[in-house]
């Protein structure tokens, strides 16, 4: 009994982590529900086309402010964060290492085709080992050890 209890607790962490990252996908799926009954009633209202920003809230993503530049901001709080795209493409951009994690997904959304956007995940990958990044989390791309570093983007 007690060796069923320590495997429970050794399991625990991984399980929780399955839960945040279904419960993240979840919220998408009824963000992008909700926003699609909005754009069929907006649509319906006028005939002008939807911008970049308003595809981003479609899928649920904040709207992704301007890059920031060497120019504006010391180099110690810049990142800049390589993306390897499902089409094969490498795009970077910089970030303040004090934004949001999810800004991250807006930009992978944004050089996403719009004739393919689907629900994808990103994976940070190490050398023997990855590790998949989850929307709901709140952190900093300094608190997650994202900076400076490369990200795939994935279909789910």
């Amino acid at each position: 009994m007690l060796e069923c209890q320590s495997m429970m607790e050794k399991l625990s962490p991984f399980v929780d982590m399955a839960s945040l990252e279904i419960e993240s996908l979840r919220r998408i799926k009824r963000t992008k529900r909700d926003e699609q009954e909005e754009e069929k009633e907006e649509s319906e209202e006028s005939t002008t086309s939807s911008s970049s920003s308003s595809s981003n809230a479609y899928f649920g993503f904040p709207n992704l402010p301007e890059e920031p530049t060497n120019r504006d901001f010391d180099q110690s709080v810049l990142c800049r964060i390589r993306v390897r795209l499902p089409d094969g493409r490498i795009t970077q951009r910089s970030f303040l290492k004090s934004e949001s994690v999810q800004l991250l997904w807006s930009y992978c959304n944004s050089q996403i085709d719009e004739s393919e956007r689907k629900l994808f995940k990103l994976i940070q990958a190490f050398p023997g080992d990855y590790k998949t990044l989850h929307y709901g989390s709140n952190t900093t791309f300094e608190q997650s050890g994202l900076a400076n570093s490369v990200v795939s983007v994935t279909w789910v």
